[in-house]
């Protein structure tokens, strides 16, 4: 009232005359009522716990295995009860940081995941309108000191292709060599089809349904994997055995490989791929990176790997 009676004052005072009153004033009321509208919407928000659940449901196009992942970060979220319940517009960095650190806080990797499952959840709150920003983005993550990765020597990749040729382990041959001569991760090698064999390129395509990330590729088929274009098979089979794990863990026996370092595959032909063609970005692209920083810090371990060993490798 004090609003609008400074108004009238106003138009008073500027001689404005009655018609012309009359037209401010319901120009004024329209504002009044938009910017109430406006100020109800910038507020519209739903609770922490609806959040993480609808940004979930969103994401059930995913494969199962991510889904389950996905979901046992946020149930441990949600057992945090405490912020179950607060406004998703109205949680600060410091609520998320405090979630993070007492649920993931035991290991850098996880809450480096937890992270980025948190991240996601505010991110969509933003695509509904939820909330204005994404507090998770604050937060620093502890600094992951990995363990140096050795690729394997020629005589050991000779002992795993040697267990391959075994009659019972034979069927694991085809997709251990799209492992090491193609850099292609275990989890993708397992939704490889026979059809995803290009034998006019000669190359593997590796298609969104089967990535990782989700992205589409095209990886060389070099070395003993050029093996896999005069493969005959039914084009809808899948390349690796359906009984993998037991295989697989049979095979490492079989070649004497007992002290396995996890993804050692996948490093492997990294660094044999670097130190044969001198093409970081070419590598970058065939193992479905999104740029070469986790390749450099990470992947690659030249030191062991000769430029002669690398040139018969990939001959």
């Amino acid at each position: 009232m004090d609003i609008m009676r400074l108004f009238v004052e106003f138009a008073e005072e500027a001689a404005v005359t009655q018609s012309d009153k009359a037209e401010i004033i319901s120009a004024f009321r329209r504002i009044i009522r938009t910017g109430v509208s406006s100020v109800a919407e910038s507020e519209r928000s739903v609770p922490f716990e609806t959040a993480v659940r609808e940004s979930l449901q969103v994401r059930q196009i995913r494969r199962p295995s991510t889904i389950a992942d996905l979901r046992s970060y946020t149930n441990r979220m949600l057992e945090f009860a405490e912020y179950n319940q607060v406004s998703l517009r109205s949680m600060t960095s410091e609520q998320c940081m405090t979630m993070l650190r007492c649920l993931f806080g035991h290991s850098p990797h996880v809450f480096r995941k937890a992270k980025a499952v948190l991240h996601s959840v505010f991110a969509y709150g933003q695509r509904r309108g939820w909330c204005h920003f994404n507090p998770v983005k604050a937060i620093e993550c502890p600094p992951v000191y990995e363990e140096r990765i050795i690729p394997l020597t020629g005589s050991q990749i000779r002992a795993l292709m040697r267990a391959c040729r075994h009659k019972d382990l034979c069927s694991m041959l085809p997709a251990m060599q799209l492992l090491l001569w193609c850099g292609v991760r275990p989890g993708e090698v397992r939704r490889l089809r026979w059809r995803d064999i290009d034998r006019r390129e000669k190359v593997v395509y590796i298609e969104g349904r089967v990535s990782k990330t989700g992205g589409p590729r095209a990886v060389p088929l070099r070395g003993a994997a050029r093996e896999l274009l005069h493969n005959t098979r039914p084009g809808d089979e899948l390349i690796a055995p359906r009984n993998w794990n037991r295989l697989w863990r049979k095979l490492r026996k079989r070649a004497g490989l007992h002290n396995w370092q996890r993804d050692v595959l996948r490093h492997t032909f990294a660094s044999y791929h670097l130190k044969c063609f001198h093409n970081l970005p070419q590598l970058q692209e065939e193992m479905g990176h999104r740029d070469c920083n986790l390749l450099r810090t990470r992947y690659l371990n030249v030191r062991h790997v000769s430029s002669a060993t690398a040139r018969r490798f990939f001959a």
